[in-house]
This record gives C-alpha cells, structure tokens and sequence, in this order.
C-alpha cells in the first residue's frame, strides 16, 4: 500500500508541476526589442531597385538585406518574398518555391507588402518583412534553459513529498492493519494510537480503545471464569468431602447403635450371656456415652462447616487457658501414670474464641494421655518468638508412622486400622482442631521426635498495650 500511494502521488505531482510549466511558457509575454515598422523602412527602397535591375540579379539583393536586417535586428524578423499568386519562392533563387503563402502571414506581424518588379520580366512579386515566430522571447528562453534543472528539482521535490506523504497516510492504517490482525487472533495487548485528530486518527484512537477495552474485558472473563472453575472446583471438593463425612459418620454410627441394639435384644429375651442385664447394661449406657460424644463432634463439625460461620473473638492470655485445662487434666495424667512438665510463659495474650480453643487443648491434651503409655511424659511449652505465640505438646513413647501424618487431619481417619474404640476415637478430633485453627488463622503440625510425637500451634500474639481493646466476654 505505501509502494501504491508513493508512486500514485509522485505521478500526480509530477504531472502537476509540468502542466503548471507548460501553461507558463504558453503564457510567458512576448518580449521584442524593435519596431516592425522601423525595420521596414529599410526595404521601402527595395521595389525601386529591383525595377532598375535584371531578375536574375534578384537574389543579391534579396540575401544582403536579409542578411543585414538579421543582424541590425538580431533575427527579429524575416524578409519574404512571394510570386503573383501568393506562393512563397526562395531569396537565393526566385525561381524555387518553398512552400510558404503569403496567407500564412495574416496572422503574423509584419509590414505592408511591397510590389515588385524587375528590367526584363512583366512578372510581378510582392516582399515585405514579418517578425521572426521562431525566435523565443527572452522569458521563453529563460524558462526553457531552466528546463533540466527544473525537473530534477520537480522529481526530487516530487520524490520527497510523495515519501513522507505515504508515510504519513500509511503508517496509521498499517497500524490499524496490524492491530486487527493481533485482536483477530485474540491478542488485545497492541498499541495503536496516532495522536491525530482527522479521520484516520480518529479511527486509529477508536480501534486502539476498542483494544484496550477488549483486553480489559477479556482479563475480566478469564480472571471471572478461572475464579468460576476454582469455585466449582472447591465445590465438587467439598460436595465429594460432604458424601464422604456423612459415609463416614453413618459407618460410625452405625456401630455403637449396633452394638446397643443387640445388647438389648439379648437382655429382653435373655439369651445366654445376656440374662446378667446389670453388666450388658452398663456396657449400653458406655457404648451410648461413646455415641454422644460422637454425635456432640458431628454438631460441632456441622456448626464449624456452616457457610459464613463467624467465631466469636477476644483477646485473652493463652498462658492461662492452657494452665486451667492442665489443671482439669491433672487426674487423668495421674491415672495413667503420665508425667507432665510444663514451661509455660506468663501474659501471653491471643485474639480468639475462648471455648473453640478450649476443645483444640482439650482433644491434644487427651490424645497425648490416650496414646502414652504408662511412665511416659507428656510435655507442654508455651513461649512468644517476636509477634507469634508457639505452643508445643509432646508425649513420649509413641510414634505416628510417617505416611499417615499428612493424613491426621481428615474427618474419621485413625491411624488403627482396626478402628477399635479401645485404641483410638471417632477420628474427628483432629479434624475439628485443624477446622477450629483455620478460623483462628493458626498453624498446627504434627511431627514424631526422638522421643515421641509433637504436636506444634502457632497463634499471632497480641501485645499488651492493646489486650483490653478485645476484652474477654
């Protein structure tokens, strides 16, 4: 497209500047420098002279005074000579026609025409001198000599401006050209503005804003649609989470309403072991403690997993909750012989909700009773490391094998394959520990030592000079 404006508007201009040429030269006025009629007074006296002369002695006349009237009037005029019938002979031999007629003339300045006649001939001819057409005036002469250079100029000139006349028509619309091949193969991040203010810029500014809206747009969607996929991705997780819990929790209700309901059976209609109804029933009434408990953990995941669930926050000391709930477990570390060390650090102070935290201590508190055997220690350590407050329960004498660890946080997982209730729980402790510290935006891991396992919670402290702004409720 440049090539094409480029020679289409050197072409123009060219043609343009010569027909601009060509009209001046044809309008360039006519400038002489003697009169016609004083030049024709020199050949006034010609018809008397060639009377007294002989014809064939015509031609000396005839050439001299031409001669002399080219010099006298540098080539302004032309002396004619021309027989009765108006055809032109030759001034080197009167006889010769050359073609011309004295009708030619009329349009020609030139003097009045003289009749001529010679000593031995009746023939009769007619002269007279006429301004020499031929001759270029002096502005014709001037602007013809300019000629070459003029057109070198002309091109280059031409040349020049039909350039920087394509680049400026083109360099807009090769823009628009390749922005919308970039938008047609959905590449939005071009950049097309002119800074002009006609129609090409207009259209250039607008395609260049279409642009930027389209990619604007389209980062919207794709950041709209992969927010969409997350979402349904988080969906199907916890729709496939949902079945699996309530698989999970029908299995382990299952159980302990089995086992209560044989027990029953058995005592009404007293079958074998079963007619000591004192012993089955205080089996029934432990099963059915078991059951709830697990039932009183299913309606805390419930109202933990509730959409928009908010706990309720306050700042308390840390240091003080996790002595009392030592204090309440202090009879059962006694009966299994567990020995407690505590290194707990005073006035250190959380935001958070006070009894959610209290099931967090108890369920780690419980479980490092439950899988300690006898003898063994039972570690806590409290301490504040810059803005975080780190808290640690460690019991000895027990290990978790180390592929089942990433997996102690799901809903009814338990290491015991067997999942005896002698050994182990419902598996939702863990799980209601890791939900209740997500809330919290704490961190927990779990993790076997030399000694055992340890189980470390990581809180955000909160400083003393603005503990009171959340007062415990």
């Amino acid at each position: 497209m440049s090539v094409k404006v480029f020679l289409l508007t050197l072409l123009l201009a060219t043609t343009c500047c010569f027909i601009t040429y060509s009209f001046i030269l044809q309008a360039a006025p006519k400038i002489y420098q003697y009169d016609i009629e004083e030049a024709g007074w020199e050949i006034s006296g010609l018809p008397d002279e060639f009377a007294r002369a002989e014809k064939e002695y015509a031609y000396i006349w005839l050439e001299s005074t031409a001669q002399w009237i080219q010099e006298q009037y540098e080539n302004e005029f032309e002396l004619h000579f021309f027989r009765s019938d108006g055809r032109e002979v030759s001034l080197h031999d009167i006889d010769q026609l050359i073609g011309g007629h004295l009708d030619d003339f009329d349009k020609v300045e030139k003097t009045e025409g003289y009749t001529v006649s010679f000593a031995d001939s009746d023939a009769l001819y007619t002269l007279l001198l006429a301004r020499n057409t031929a001759k270029s005036t002096q502005t014709e002469a001037a602007i013809q000599g300019t000629l070459p250079v003029l057109c070198g100029v002309v091109l280059c000139c031409a040349a020049i401006s039909a350039f920087f006349y394509s680049w400026y028509m083109t360099a807009p619309i090769k823009k628009v050209s390749r922005l919308s091949k970039q938008m047609a193969d959905m590449d939005f991040g071009g950049f097309c503005s002119s800074g002009r203010t006609d129609e090409i810029g207009v259209l250039s500014d607008s395609l260049h804003t279409l642009s930027r809206k389209l990619e604007t747009t389209l980062s919207e969607l794709q950041t709209a649609n992969q927010k969409l996929q997350a979402d349904i991705d988080m969906e199907r997780r916890l729709e496939k989470q949902r079945v699996e819990f309530f698989a999970a929790a029908s299995h382990e209700l299952k159980t302990p309403v089995t086992i209560i309901k044989g027990q029953l059976q058995g005592m009404l209609y007293q079958v074998g072991r079963y007619k000591d109804r004192e012993t089955y029933l205080a089996q029934s009434l432990e099963v059915t403690d078991t059951l709830e408990r697990m039932v009183q953990e299913l309606l805390t995941v419930s109202r933990l997993d509730t959409p928009g669930y908010v706990c309720k926050k306050s700042s308390f000391a840390l240091s003080d909750l996790i002595s009392d709930r030592l204090t309440a477990f202090e009879d059962l570390f006694m009966q299994k012989d567990l020995t407690v060390e505590r290194f707990i650090a005073p006035e250190i102070y959380i935001l958070g909700d006070v009894q959610l935290l209290e099931k967090v201590l108890d369920n780690l508190l419980g479980n490092a009773a439950a899988y300690s055997g006898a003898g063994n220690h039972v570690t806590v350590r409290l301490w504040k490391e810059k803005d975080k407050a780190n808290l640690t329960v460690e019991n000895t004498g027990v290990h978790i094998p180390d592929e089942d660890i990433p997996k102690l946080f799901e809903a009814f997982y338990r290491v015991d394959p067997s999942r005896n209730r002698q050994t182990g729980g419902s598996g939702l402790g863990l799980y209601i520990v890791k939900t209740i510290l997500d809330l919290h935006g704490a961190d927990i891991e779990i993790a076997n030592t030399d000694r055992g396992v340890i189980v470390a919670l990581q809180f955000q402290a909160v400083s003393l000079h603005i503990k009171n702004i959340f007062p415990a409720k």
